[in-house]
């Protein structure tokens, strides 16, 4: 094993990813040295990193040999929660009085708090996936395309003012509503309720982002994802009382081999779709409109050439990659890149890294709008790939070609700051001086 020449813990350094970015620098020497390393940093469990293009689609093709169960993600020791039996008394005490008289309060006391899709395995997984599968497919997203039009009107025409030069703080003032109100409407969740799901979504993908997180008490978390399960549960109810058109009355009262979805699955569905899917596509937009503000001549040459939509969006998800990583178990011995992975092992699969892959993606530290071919890694592979990928796809095409079409200026008004995060990671505020047109 070579000699890293960097801390071995920057990889998921949370205060480096907010202050410096991803970390290119190391992932570019283990692409070159050691595309599969053993990582032992200080409150994580150990793991082998992958970072190269190839090693993750042979893996993620593989579901039966690596498992999301247990471990989906590569978290701190400190945010897992086993039974409560295993927990401190303290935190017995704290759980204890959070969830008294909760309706969820039997939700924690399983060793799992959550049970989304990315924590499933086969057969489950195909099963609850194959359940909302057509809602996401193109046939049907083109029902909402106009809907998502006039919801990028709504917002560039809020931006616009009386068409003078203008300032805003782009990410939480236009970028983070943008999904928000397309998945809110999905669901049939209340324009009322938009900002309750905006404060518990940043809190559930916070990290060690002071900026975002509930409070720096790990145990806090738990206070986030039980007024999560609160109100959806709540809107479960609603739904099979009065089942209405939308998607979550659809989960509400969908079944799973012929009986209702459990609990637990439910809310997590909604949990999954409402958070990831807001998440991600923000800070794609958000890191886009960065990318294009700091790459001027490429943001000329899409202005120029409006057909170059589709490619720009893809490289927007190259560049932004913003899922950093997902976590797998190995069930049995395996030889990959030269190494040896037992059974039990912990995999991280850094898809920041394998999205600007030299083997397969040239030039991968230049920005180009019209990339082809784009061969990123972004929405992961697989049986675990994106669930909401066309539909991520659509919002950010559609908020761009219109924003292209209206931009007379633009430029920082200060400078980006970024979130403290080494899983969902991108700009947290982007302060932005403009110039918008009618439009047309």
């Amino acid at each position: 094993m070579s000699e890293l020449p960097f801390p071995e813990d920057r990889i998921l350094d949370t205060s480096y990813y907010g202050s410096q970015g991803i970390p290119h620098d190391l992932f570019s020497w283990l692409r070159t040295n050691e595309p599969i390393r053993r990582f032992h940093v200080t409150g994580y469990e150990p793991f082998w990193a992958v970072v190269n293009n190839q090693h993750i689609h042979e893996i993620e093709k593989q579901a039966d040999i690596f498992n999301s169960y247990p471990q989906p993600i590569l978290s701190p020791q400190s945010r897992r929660f086993g039974d409560q039996e295993e927990m401190t008394e303290e935190a017995q005490a704290f759980v204890a009085d959070l969830l008294r008289g909760s309706p969820v309060a039997d939700l924690f006391k399983t060793g799992d708090i959550m049970r989304t899709l990315i924590h499933m395995d086969a057969p489950d997984h195909a099963v609850y996936r194959d359940l909302v599968q057509p809602w996401f497919k193109p046939s049907n997203l083109s029902h909402f395309e106009q809907r998502m039009e006039e919801i990028t009107t709504e917002l560039l025409d809020g931006m616009m003012g009386d068409g003078s030069v203008q300032e805003c703080e782009f990410v939480n003032d236009v970028a983070v509503y943008h999904p928000l109100r397309m998945l809110c409407e999905l669901l049939g969740i209340p324009r009322s309720d938009e900002n309750f799901l905006l404060r518990v979504t940043n809190e559930f993908f916070a990290g060690d982002d002071e900026d975002l997180q509930r409070s720096e008490n790990p145990m806090d978390f738990l206070a986030t994802v039980k007024e999560i399960y609160e109100y959806f549960y709540a809107m479960a109810e609603e739904r099979r009382r009065h089942p209405t058109e939308d998607l979550g009355s659809y989960i509400a009262n969908g079944t799973i081999n012929g009986e209702p979805i459990p609990m637990m699955e439910m809310v997590s569905y909604y949990l999954v779709i409402a958070t990831a899917g807001h998440d991600t596509t923000r800070n794609a937009i958000a890191g886009g409109l960065l990318a294009l503000l700091q790459n001027p001549g490429e943001l000329a040459k899409w202005q120029n050439n409006p057909d170059l939509t589709k490619l720009a969006a893809e490289e927007i998800i190259r560049w932004t990659v913003p899922v950093v990583q997902f976590a797998r178990t190995a069930t049995r011995d395996y030889k990959i890149g030269g190494k040896h992975i037992k059974s039990g092992d912990l995999l991280g699969l850094f898809y920041a890294s394998a999205s600007r892959d030299e083997a397969v993606i040239d030039n991968p530290f230049e920005f180009h709008v019209d990339r082809q071919p784009n061969k990123h890694v972004s929405f992961g592979s697989g049986p675990h790939i994106c669930l909401g990928m066309l539909l991520a796809r659509l919002e950010i095409r559609i908020f761009f070609r219109q924003l292209l079409s209206r931009l007379e200026m633009i430029e920082l008004a200060s400078e980006p700051r970024l979130i403290k995060s080494s899983f969902i990671h991108g700009v947290k505020h982007l302060p932005i001086r403009y110039k918008l047109k009618q439009a047309i």
